[in-house]
């Protein structure tokens, strides 16, 4: 007997219905986002890592590279061989992603309506504006809201394997792992422990066999290296400089509800302190998303006031914890619509979702989608100017010197193809001569501004006749350690090209020398 199909067997729940609803309206705004932003957000860094994930196929070290965050590397480089719309379009899916885990995270722990979740976390400040980029953070959000998914169905091992290989996500992973371990240590769970260290030891041991030092993971740390070999000072601020920036992170209303879900956790303490039943929910607010949210809070207030680890008061990192907000003003609401007041309730429900989006766009500094602004977070350079000067100059085909990865993506450029030029190997690993520059790959043509040698005004640099030096007056400066002086002071290069000097420090400064002797 033939069985009829019937819509009726397709049974939602209005959470999953109400749920399909929201991910699709963020899906909608992320996609005007998209189509607002003329650059992606994170500057400097979005191209890069997408550089990194781009030629890690040539350069297998990459991967294990410990600022180009080997496992967004890894995601990323498959993304990356169809051009940055592609790494950026996976994002999108992270951000996504991490949306849908956070509600099946609600779900999971029987919270009311917990399809608003996903707008509690989508339409925070921070999320909004750093969507539409290749940044690490949307990545290791994911990952972290997926651990907090596998910890709610009590999937303890799986979920500490997991954890453990947050460090090899974001360097502050070490601090979220931290705050994993005080929650299994809290729910009694030490048999568990030793499965944190999975992550990094794999990692650490691959790195140590391959770079043949056993303390690498330290040592070649950015970060560490920042701290103890010195560099540009990254500046320091006030301990509180994350949280008088709430406008920026998480928005009013998440900011309202993770204070109201504080105030919740201190009640659940009393109550337990009376030998109250415990409430599950209160315990993993309690004992594993404040601990997550409190260290990653601290750890990056502390390293900006002592101005330490190279850090810079980049408030995009609360990417990171932006799902473990969500949950916690998810938590407040919960407990807050137990009031069982159905009117309250839906203009409650109304408010927040409405609110929501409303405080989203002016804190991320983006037009709401009835606006026509064009966002360009990274300035307004002349480097189209000078690309186009370049290609139709006589020193085309020499070695472009420059600190703005942004041109390496929209020429195809590979910053390391240079290195495998100059110092050569054979077949059996011998070092080989250096390879005359008309013979390099056209990719591998380009090189950063501090490999320019300016002692004795650049007497001894190496780099052949011909070489075309692009300077802009802040990552040249900054990153690539030449000031403007220096940079007019070497005796063997002319002038040919400035655009916007001016006696201040701007963007808009470009100035194009090249080597004209040898």
């Amino acid at each position: 007997m033939s069985a009829k199909f019937s819509w009726n067997r397709i049974e939602w729940n209005r959470n999953s219905s109400a749920a399909a609803m929201a991910m699709l309206l963020v899906a909608v705004v992320d996609l005007f986002v998209s189509r607002t932003m003329s650059v992606p957000a994170g500057g400097q860094d979005s191209w890069n890592h997408y550089l990194y994930a781009r030629w890690a196929w040539q350069h297998p070290e990459l991967l294990l590279d410990q600022w180009g965050k080997p496992f967004f590397t890894a995601l990323a480089m498959p993304f990356a061989q169809w051009g940055i719309g592609a790494v950026l379009l996976l994002n999108h899916l992270c951000v996504l992603a991490t949306a849908w885990l956070s509600y099946l995270t609600a779900r999971k722990l029987g919270l009311k309506n917990p399809w608003m979740v996903i707008f509690l976390f989508a339409w925070q400040p921070i999320v909004l504006a750093n969507t539409h980029s290749a940044l690490t953070e949307p990545s290791n959000a994911l990952v972290l809201v997926w651990i907090c998914y596998l910890f709610a169905g009590n999937r303890w091992k799986t979920a500490t394997i997991v954890a453990s290989f947050l460090p090899v996500i974001r360097s502050e992973g070490f601090v979220l792992l931290g705050a994993i371990l005080v929650f299994l240590a809290f729910r009694n769970r030490w048999r568990y422990m030793p499965w944190a260290a999975v992550g990094v030891a794999l990692y650490g041991v691959v790195g140590a066999i391959i770079h043949k030092q056993w303390n690498w993971l330290i040592v070649q740390n950015p970060y560490v290296r920042q701290e103890t070999d010195g560099g540009f000072d990254a500046g320091h601020g006030s301990f509180w400089h994350y949280a008088m920036h709430q406008r920026e992170i998480m928005g009013i209303i998440v900011a309202v509800l993770c204070l109201v879900s504080l105030a919740f956790v201190v009640l659940y303490v009393f109550k337990r302190l009376n030998k109250k039943t415990p409430a599950p929910n209160s315990q993993i607010a309690l004992w594993l998303w404040w601990p997550l949210l409190g260290f990653f809070f601290v750890a990056h207030s502390v390293l900006w006031w002592k101005g330490a680890m190279g850090s810079h008061g980049l408030v995009r990192v609360f990417v990171t914890v932006s799902p473990i907000m969500a949950l916690l003003s998810m938590y407040s609401l919960d407990l807050i619509m137990r009031v069982e007041i159905q009117f309250l309730n839906r203009l409650l429900k109304g408010l927040v979702s409405v609110g929501m989006f409303l405080v989203a766009f002016p804190g991320a500094d983006l037009p709401y989608p009835w606006g026509r602004r064009l966002v360009c977070p990274e300035g307004n350079y002349s480097i189209v100017q000078v690309l186009k000067w370049i290609k139709t100059s006589p020193y085309a085909n020499g070695v472009l010197v420059h600190q703005l990865p942004a041109i390496n993506v929209s020429e195809d450029l590979d910053p390391w193809g240079a290195e495998t030029q100059l110092h050569p190997k054979s077949a059996t690993g011998e070092w080989l001569s250096p390879k005359p520059v008309n013979e390099w790959p056209k990719e591998s043509r380009t090189l950063s501004i501090w490999s320019v040698d300016t002692k004795d005004s650049g007497a001894h640099d190496w780099l052949p006749k011909g070489s075309v030096l692009l300077w802009d007056n802040f990552h040249a400066r900054r990153d690539g350690n030449m000031d403007r002086a220096e940079l007019l002071g070497l005796k063997k290069y002319k002038t040919v090209f400035a655009a916007g000097l001016t006696d201040s420090d701007t963007l808009n400064d470009v100035v194009v020398r090249v080597k004209v002797s040898d």
